[in-house]
């Protein structure tokens, strides 16, 4: 069976591109969400994002260490994104997405299914970026439920390896996306 790039990947993707490039020029040293980061730290940051997926697609070894986000965003994040975005998508072949990849505490798993998680990562920085730059984005209820439910899963571990801080309540009639951010330890609009 020919494996095929997962749909819910290619939107979220979409998603913070498009929250990506309509960012005001003069607003990627705006502070975002995450403590210490600003917009473009973000931009950076997903972007790199994309260069672990292009090679792990390609076979290729990971670096030891993070890059400079700043340096992986560019003198124009947007240009920077769609370059490595579409190199990364070049590299997502049927064989690439049938590959086995190894994942953090030793879990493995094709990288067809590490992508069908990946949305969370895009959605929530998505939201932290357009918090950052005075935008609003809202999520279409079949990305975010699934996000929430890989969410579930990976905060507990996410919190015990300090990489997540606590959860912030939202009332019992929140809706997902509410619930997805907060259980991230942001504190969303309106609830």
């Amino acid at each position: 069976m020919m494996e095929m790039v997962p749909g819910r990947f290619v939107r979220a993707l979409d998603v913070f591109e498009a929250v990506l490039a309509a960012t005001p020029a003069g607003r990627w040293l705006s502070p975002s969400p995450c403590e210490g980061w600003v917009a473009v730290d973000l931009a950076g940051h997903v972007t790199a994002g994309l260069l672990v997926v292009e090679m792990r697609a390609a076979g290729r070894p990971l670096p030891e260490d993070d890059p400079d986000w700043r340096e992986v965003a560019g003198a124009d994040p947007v240009a920077s994104w769609r370059l490595v975005r579409a190199r990364m998508t070049a590299e997502l072949t049927p064989e690439a997405l049938a590959r086995p990849v190894r994942l953090a505490l030793g879990l493995e798993m094709t990288l067809s299914e590490w992508l069908e998680g990946y949305p969370l990562e895009l959605l929530v920085h998505a939201w932290d970026l357009a918090q950052a730059t005075g935008q609003s984005v809202v999520f279409a209820a079949d990305l975010v439920g699934p996000a929430l439910a890989t969410a579930r899963r990976m905060a507990p571990g996410g919190r015990e390896a300090g990489m997540l801080g606590p959860e912030v309540a939202v009332p019992d009639g929140a809706d997902d996306q509410a619930r997805l951010l907060a259980l991230f330890g942001r504190s969303p609009a309106g609830v």
